[in-house]
């Protein structure tokens, strides 16, 4: 990588020179060590201390640990360093702090928060100096975006408390530190434009489809890594595996060598092999720089010749044998000789200077440059930054490959620091608008949930909007729920994240944000709305302004930083506003009648009708409303509570209610059936009983181990996951939760009992004792068609079925048919009805259906509502189902699946879509998931399949596709419309008539459709010629005499024959089945 002293390498020099305390950072490749470097030989009279924060890193700047270098012990705390605590340091090391002049610490994006007070604190008392770091000039180099500080997982709950993050900023001592940022922009590592793109989007965690598609081009799961590639991983046991496999591999005598230490010595003092195993044929990486400059830290070569004392390699970038004997690596400690800093040796590691690399951690990697990289995502990325660090050893993307499809789980970065970087690049800023925006919610630990948000806009010094929303956290709410005093299925008809976010968007529009807990918001998108794109620009958390907000919940922070704003205005120079945002997208808020009334006064001059009617239905104005548009808030007000599975007579009558005061006389929404499910009933003995949401249970802990014995008391088998087979009931905290394990039950047709009633039987009974209704064996299968139905309420037949609550099926409207063909324009909105299949590939409703119609150029949509959506696909024409009464409510015309699977075949055909779709179902599932963990959001547990594996055929459109570990999970929204179906059918079947249904309109079929092709029928085809020419020819070869040839032939045949006959049978099957 060859580099050139350009003007910013010459700008950031001259600002060290000047005493500034300074901070270089950069991607990666853009030349920061070389910078670094440059600036250390240059120096003369200087006192410099050169550290890292780890061993290896110190190693490759030939520095010392910052530990080593200020005697500072593991577990120590900055409180140690004050007058009477532990830290001692001897004189040789008070001699190095009160002589130095300058401090280099390199790697500074891995330095923790305590540890730069550390430094800070010992600095002031050696030197006497109370100014930051004792008056020493600070030179840090690093890219924040790369690897993190490591906190563990014991000291996560102190270290939280004292410090906002464990980078170095937020350290205590770093308000007052003035940095001057020099950030290198100039990548010298990588010249292909497309991939300095994708890095870029990769480095800050923000990455766009066209990105992944670039990346996942380059996906080969059966790619074995040629000599001359690198393998990174993020595992050292994966590493170690595929370098022992490969060793093995080799057929040439193996030698082993062992590190000899001296002195004070520790595994982790160098950064070489404690046990090398090498052999002629090696793939090695030398980690030492050849004083001839043959070679540096990070050269890759091949082992050509080896013995107990010399190893000869070849090394790939110029092709030249090395003899490499055995290095001494020194182990020093800065000391002070005749008043100039310098150091003494304390220890010594001997060992050769190289390590295997076939394969080598994305840690140990930082800093190299791999020309050939394999990147193996086996157990994905454990940290923020890794990904990059990884991908980022790489030069094109002609020769980089990955193990699996790179996801944007895979792809983390540290948004804080995202943040403070991208202001840092964009020009300064003059925008009158600021957005203060407050956030709350549930904290699982290893993720977040968002449950409530408010919002005041300020303008020209004067408030424009002032409100907010109680959100649905689509998890159990935890404590969250306890503090806040949320009723059981208190956030029913609450919107979700992506609900509420348009309207939010389109306030803010043209603002900066300033924000209380943005770091929570910006964690929560990856679990509770993934995908979600928040669109905030470029902002500012609060606490940048030394502003700690009071109060307990969010309208009363907000207000609170409304206030310090104004006392103070903040002094805010840089940053991206909130982009403009469509109108055409509708949001939502909602605040609760059980809950405190909130300010909710939104910008007239950015709010849509279907925003003010939102408002409205939540204690907003009431002036000029679309009436239309309340209907619809209301409909799905009621739509969402049903599909969460706590539609009651309350919450109807505050429907109507909130309707009645914005101008609605009444609404056409369904009130809540009566509640069928009988606890008794469903409790009896052998029942399989999961938890979902709860803290505590009869007045004690609900562990696991607490629980079963509980269903071990009342003979119920308990289970620590909802599964399809393998749970009957689950027992929720709140029995609207939207926690994994609630969603499952409600996919899979599980009823779900609140804690309080199950305590309340528990307690009193009555206990049955023998099971109403049958309970599947473990290893059954049941068959779920779609919509999901109640399987304790017994079904009608179709012609007992009516289209809506309260309208004969007689009545039903002959609807309208479209063809594909005619109707489809770019941007259409589709619904679909049942199995959508395409050339006999099944695609599963959520992120399947949503990446084909993206590729086609449509828009998928999870319902029909009255202005979302334009079409219905539907698979049953004669269906009368939710989606279908939905449809025709709405007067939305109807398409053939088989039409639109016919138009969706012609358009891959002509190449107008991407013809490399994601697959719609695995072929082979492998197992079956079941959640486990108590959040529902740790641990998957695999489990075997509960039927074979077998060919893949289009399943028929009454049978549930296999589980696979490919299908994602369906989304809150599918969730809900499957509810709506499920509260429509029980609607039909308890409130209508019996009437028989009257014929429906249907559309002509298009000659273009083509029948699923039999498979079966194909072989049987095949082989039936292959078995015949097979037994003519052996009767053949035996009149000429070839009797053993022609014996062999013949049992060949009849083994050929009984194959036939078995595809016989599956193609008659087949057959039949289509029938």
């Amino acid at each position: 990588m060859t580099i050139t002293i350009t003007t910013e390498f010459e700008s950031a020099l001259e600002s060290i020179r000047a005493g500034r305390h300074v901070l270089i950072t950069g991607k990666a490749g853009t030349g920061k060590s070389t910078l670094l470097r440059t600036y250390l030989e240059s120096l003369t009279d200087e006192n410099v201390l050169v550290t890292a924060p780890t061993g290896v890193a110190a190693l490759n700047i030939d520095g010392f640990t910052i530990h080593r270098s200020f005697g500072f012990r593991p577990g120590m705390f900055p409180d140690d360093l004050k007058p009477g605590g532990s830290w001692g340091p001897g004189k040789q090391i008070t001699d190095v702090l009160k002589t130095m002049d300058i401090l280099v610490i390199d790697e500074i994006s891995m330095v923790r928060a305590d540890l730069f007070d550390m430094v800070d604190v010992a600095l002031r008392r050696i030197r006497k100096n109370e100014t930051p770091f004792g008056g020493v000039q600070l030179v840090l180099v690093g890219d924040l975006l790369q690897l993190p500080p490591v906190v563990t997982t014991h000291e996560k709950s102190l270290f939280s408390s004292r410090w906002e993050t464990p980078y170095f900023f937020s350290a205590h001592c770093y308000k007052e530190l003035s940095l001057t940022n020099i950030t290198l922009t100039t990548v010298w590592r990588q010249t292909d434009d497309d991939f300095i793109e994708v890095l870029n989007q990769v480095r800050e965690g923000s990455v766009g489809e066209a990105a992944l598609e670039v990346l996942n081009k380059r996906v080969d799961p059966t790619f074995r890594a040629p000599d001359d590639w690198v393998t990174l991983a993020s595992h050292r046991r994966t590493v170690e595996k595929i370098n022992h496999d490969r060793l093995n591999d080799l057929d040439n005598p193996r030698f082993t060598s062992v590190a000899e230490h001296v002195g004070e010595t520790d595994s982790n003092s160098f950064s070489g092999s404690e046990e090398l195993h090498y052999a002629v044929g090696a793939r090695i990486m030398t980690i030492i720089n050849d004083p001839a400059g043959l070679f540096v830290n990070g050269s890759f070569g091949t082992v050509v010749s080896a013995s107990a004392d010399t190893i000869g390699v070849r090394l790939d970038h110029n092709d030249e044998v090395v003899m490499l004997g055995k290095h001494t690596w020194e182990i020093k400690r800065p000391s002070i000789n005749a008043g100039v800093l310098s150091s003494d040796m304390v220890g010594s590691i001997t060992q050769f200077p190289v390590i295997l690399a076939w394969a080598i951690t994305i840690h140990k990697s930082q800093g190299k440059t791999i020309p050939k990289l394999f990147i193996n995502l086996t157990g994905g990325t454990t940290t923020d930054g890794q990904f990059y660090v990884a991908l980022s050893r790489g030069v094109d993307l002609d020769n980089l490959r990955f193990s699996t499809p790179v996801e944007h789980r895979h792809i983390r970065a540290n948004n804080s620091l995202v943040r403070m970087i991208r202001r840092e690049i964009t020009p300064a800023t003059s925008t009158s608008r600021l957005v203060f925006l407050s956030v709350d919610g549930v904290n699982f630990g290893i993720s977040d949930h968002i449950a409530r948000v408010h919002a005041i806009i300020v303008d020209n010094g004067v408030e424009v909007a002032n409100f907010g929303s109680w959100i649905n956290p689509m998890s159990d709410l935890g404590e969250f729920g306890k503090v806040n005093r949320v009723p059981s299925g208190g956030l029913s008809m609450a919107p979700a994240l992506g609900d509420f976010w348009p309207l939010l968007l389109r306030q803010a529009a043209g603002g900066i944000v300033i924000g209380d807990r943005l770091p929570m918001l910006e964690r929560a998108v990856r679990h509770q709305e993934k995908g979600l794109d928040l669109a905030l620009g470029t902002g500012y958390d609060i606490s940048e302004f030394n502003v700690e907000p009071r109060g307990s919940d969010v309208v009363t922070r907000c207000q609170d930083m409304v206030a310090s704003y104004f006392r103070a205005p903040f002094h805010i120079t840089h940053g991206q506003v909130v982009p403009d945002a469509p109108q055409e997208t509708e949001g939502a808020v909602f605040i609760p009648s059980w809950g405190q009334p909130n300010p909710m006064k939104l910008d007239p001059a950015r709010a849509t009708d279907s925003d003010n009617a939102w408002a409205a239905f939540s204690g907003g104005h009431i002036n000029s409303l679309d009436t239309a548009e309340l209907e619809e808030t209301a409909e799905l007000l009621s739509a969402w509570a049903v599909s969460r599975g706590f539609w009651t007579l309350k919450q109807y009558e505050d429907v109507q209610q909130r309707a009645r005061r914005a101008g609605l006389t009444s609404v056409d929404i369904n009130p809540p059936l009566e509640d069928e499910h009988s606890v008794p009933d469903l409790l009896v003995p052998g029942t399989r009983v999961a938890f979902t949401g709860r803290n505590e249970l009869l007045g004690g802990p609900a562990d696991d181990d607490r629980l079963r014995q509980i269903c071990q008391d009342r003979q119920l088998e308990y289970k620590t996951g909802v599964s399809k087979t393998r749970c009957d009931v689950l027992i929720a905290g709140d029995p609207a939760s939207m926690s994994r394990k609630a969603q499952n039950a409600r996919e899979y047709g599980k009823p779900i009992i609140s804690q309080a009633d199950f305590e309340e039987w528990y307690d009193h009974g009555p206990f049955r004792t023998a099971p109403p209704q049958v309970i599947a064996p473990e290893n059954s299968v049941i068959v779920v068609p779609e919509p999901i139905s109640d399987p304790l309420i017994s079904h009608t037949t179709r012609e007992e079925e009516t289209v809506c609550a309260g309208e004969p099926a007689s009545h039903r409207p002959s609807m309208e048919w479209v063809s594909p063909w005619e109707f489809f324009t770019s941007g259409t909105r589709v619904a679909f009805r049942g199995s959508t299949l395409i050339d006999g590939q099944l695609y599963p409703h959520g992120e399947a259906l949503q990446a084909l119609c993206a590729s086609l150029g449509l828009d998928y949509k999870q319902a029909v509502t009255k202005t979302r959506s334009d079409v219905l696909v539907t698979d049953d024409p004669e269906a009368d189902d939710g989606k279908m009464a939905l449809a025709i409510r709405y007067r939305k015309p109807l398409m053939s699946q088989k039409d639109f699977s016919a138009w969706a075949l012609e358009r891959l055909a002509e190449g107008k879509s991407d013809a490399t779709l994601a697959p719609a179902v695995d072929e082979h599932p492998l197992a079956s998931e079941e959640v486990t963990s108590e959040d529902d959001h740790q641990q998957i547990l695999i489990t075997p399949p509960d039927v074979p594996v077998q060919d893949h055929q289009a399943p028929s459109p009454f049978e549930v596709a296999p589980p696979s570990g490919a299908v994602a999970d369906p989304t809150p929204q599918e969730l809900m419309n499957r509810a709506v179906e499920h509260q429509l059918q029980m609607s039909q079947a308890s409130m209508s008539p019996q009437p028989v249904a009257s014929p429906v309109s249907l559309p002509e079929p298009r000659d273009q459709t083509t029948p699923p092709r039999n498979k079966a029928a194909a072989r049987f085809k095949k082989w039936s010629i292959a078995t015949l020419a097979t037994f003519g020819v052996s009767n053949i070869l035996g009149l000429i005499g070839l009797i053993p040839v022609a014996a062999i032939g013949i049992l060949v045949s009849f083994f050929m024959t009984l194959a036939v006959m078995v595809f016989g049978v599956q193609a008659l099957a087949q057959k039949k089945r289509k029938k």
